[in-house]
């Protein structure tokens, strides 16, 4: 067995199957989708902009809906996802059409200034919305990218609203960081940058990285 399938061997064993992804931004993401998550239960959970439903492992309601726009992602998310209920639509329009049924837990990451398919502009509106369709009590993570406005405004903007609304609000700036070399040994490299940047928040916006994003945990809407 070489080097490299036994470093690959010793991961899965350390960090389970940990999710990859081009850059080590990204890469960062899912490790802390992976441990917030664990943490935040209840009966509904929504995942927005959820896709092929890779997040579905990480919740830890009991029912879990995955609302996306292309119903092509969704039908492969369900072939691995049998219990999962998908829904093909917006999710501004799943908002409207579901407030009696509001949420313990709400996730939209890699959607609002990222997905080709968000209009970008409403953003703010969106997030004010999600705040609104979830539970007292409930918890919401998301992320946001570059939008028409400036990152920073638009992370003022959610910030002030936000205020003395949850009991708690984490808010957590970074880049792609994506220096990893095309070679056999890249998931790995990858892997190691994304927790340098988890442990030591320099390295979240360092060499060809730039803060194009930010991932807020809200935990305990009063």
């Amino acid at each position: 067995m070489s080097l490299f399938s036994k470093i690959k061997n010793l991961i899965k064993f350390l960090l389970g199957e940990p999710r990859i992804a081009p850059t080590s931004g990204k890469t960062l993401l899912y490790i802390w989708i992976k441990e917030d998550l664990k943490n935040f239960k209840g009966d509904l959970g929504v995942d927005f902009g959820g896709g092929t439903m890779q997040n579905k492992k990480y919740f830890a309601t009991k029912k879990y809906v995955c609302v996306d726009s292309t119903k092509s992602e969704l039908d492969k998310g369900l072939i691995e996802n049998p219990d999962a209920i998908a829904v093909n639509m917006k999710m501004q329009d799943y908002m409207k059409k579901n407030l009696k049924e509001k949420a313990d837990f709400l996730l939209c990451v890699q959607t609002m200034g990222s997905n080709y398919y968000f209009q970008h502009n409403e953003t703010f509106e969106t997030i004010k919305q999600m705040y609104f369709f979830l539970k007292p009590g409930g918890n919401m993570v998301f992320n946001i990218g570059i939008t028409d406005k400036s990152l920073n405004e638009l992370k003022d903007q959610i910030v002030e609203f936000f205020n003395k609304k949850f009991q708690s609000l984490d808010v957590r700036d970074y880049g792609d960081f994506d220096i990893a070399p095309k070679k056999p040994s890249w998931p790995v490299i990858i892997l190691f940058y994304a927790y340098l940047m988890k442990i030591f928040f320099p390295f979240r916006n360092l060499f060809n990285s730039k803060k194009n994003k930010i991932y807020f945990v809200c935990k305990n809407k009063l």
